[in-house]
């Protein structure tokens, strides 16, 4: 890697994240929708490349106890806490490895899912290569590589706007948080630069130095990417989110699904393929739609075909079918490969699995049913911790109310067991 990445990752810690696009429940049907069928992650081999802390690979590890599962990062402190954690969960289905992705050398069984969020952008050209030509040779022949870029089109607005930080920044020797705040101070208010500036703020400070402001940000067109990949046999097969896939001039993120070139796919989707999807709603359009509303009644669990059908009688399966896809187009339908289900009331005595319980104490993001990211502030933090079961709604609502005085705690615990954090 180049000096500098290395200089970053050695002062600085990559903030723990989980990434929802990259779940493999989700990118399963991508490839779904793009005429692939991969196999169920479930009982998969699923790789990461840039796995960092481990934050995003071990709740899917957890999820899918007879799958195996590989990190790896050339930070050797981030490896490290990745298996401290995995020991923590009581893990016994993954590995990671301390190596540069160029000196990775996997001599194994291939991967049916290989996974590379926030990588591509921020390392040069030469190891952008490596990693195209690593999914190519070691993908299954029905497998997925689900790969994140920053795109160029949304960038060219941005890049003026952290020259400017930049130079404040080296003015007045301020993080880039400061350098962000003072830029708005000085930004007239009708700027189209102020959305760009807010955008950025609320990443905070954490993230900035590894993104926009990372010593190496090179966005690519969708078109380069996908010309780069196919030089080495891989096929574009869409967005990981099908909503994406419609065109967007302002984008500036591209979370893009890959298979071999030469892997079996179908023209188009089919009833059966429809079979394997599992869905939830998404955004909620003005319009009236029996579908969404059958949807609606379940969450938060997931609804099969086979139930919507059933609740939906009198619908034609082709109308129906064409209802869902258009559905998942629009971003109204949340599809996955997997059904999730789980109680959303707080059980009695309210407690985290031993994962979510380390994160609370070590001040990570908690990753909830959906794989997404939820962080807290210190005290509720501290409210966290004590959530191991030994205390009742009661008990916890008292710590609450003299450690926490600003948090509605029954509202605020309802929303922990809506996202399914005690499941």
């Amino acid at each position: 890697m180049p000096d500098l990445l290395t200089e970053l990752y050695g002062a600085r810690s990559y903030p723990a994240m989980s990434h929802p696009l990259s779940d493999p429940a989700v990118s399963s049907v991508a490839a779904l929708l793009g005429g692939l069928q991969v196999r169920h992650p479930s009982g998969a081999r699923i790789l990461e490349i840039g796995c960092s802390s481990g934050h995003n690979l071990i709740p899917l590890a957890m999820r899918w106890p007879n799958a195996h599962f590989v990190g790896i990062d050339f930070s050797e402190q981030a490896i490290q806490q990745a298996r401290d954690l995995a020991d923590v969960a009581g893990l016994a289905n993954m590995e990671f490895h301390a190596v540069d992705l160029r000196e990775f050398n996997h001599d194994g069984e291939p991967f049916d899912f290989i996974i590379a969020h926030g990588f591509f952008s921020w390392v040069p050209d030469v190891v952008k290569a490596a990693l195209l030509a690593f999914c190519a040779d070691h993908l299954a022949p029905s497998g997925i590589a689900t790969i994140s870029f920053n795109a160029e089109p949304g960038w060219q607005a941005r890049f003026p706007v952290i020259q400017k930080a930049r130079a404040i920044q080296q003015a007045g020797a301020v993080d880039e948080m400061t350098a962000l705040a003072i830029l708005r101070e000085v930004t007239e208010e009708d700027s189209p630069e102020i959305a760009i500036i807010d955008d950025m703020m609320a990443k905070g400070q954490a993230i900035l130095p590894f993104d926009d402001f990372a010593p190496v940000n090179d966005p690519w067109s969708l078109e380069r990417f996908a010309q780069a990949a196919a030089e080495v046999h891989l096929h574009w097969l869409g967005e990981s989110d099908p909503s994406m896939n419609e065109a967007s001039h302002g984008r500036t993120f591209h979370s893009a699904v890959l298979c071999r070139a030469e892997a079996p796919r179908e023209r188009q989707v089919t009833w059966a393929g429809l079979q394997r999807i599992f869905m939830r709603l998404g955004a909620v359009p003005n319009e009236s739609n029996p579908v969404l509303e059958v949807i609606s009644r379940a969450a938060p669990r997931c609804l099969s075909l086979e139930e919507l059908q059933a609740s939906l009688p009198d619908m034609e399966r082709r109308d129906l079918g064409q209802r869902i896809l258009d559905g998942i187009r629009r971003g109204w339908i949340l599809p996955r490969i997997e059904a999730v289900s789980y109680d959303p009331e707080p059980p009695l005595r309210p407690a985290l699995d031993p994962f979510r319980l380390e994160c609370a104490r070590r001040r990570l993001p908690l990753v909830d049913a959906w794989h997404r990211p939820c962080s807290f502030p210190e005290r509720h933090y501290e409210l966290l911790e004590r959530m191991n079961g030994s205390l009742d709604q009661e008990a916890l609502a008292d710590f609450s109310a003299s450690h926490c005085a600003e948090l509605d705690f029954t509202p605020w615990l309802g929303h922990l067991a809506e996202r399914g954090m005690f499941a």
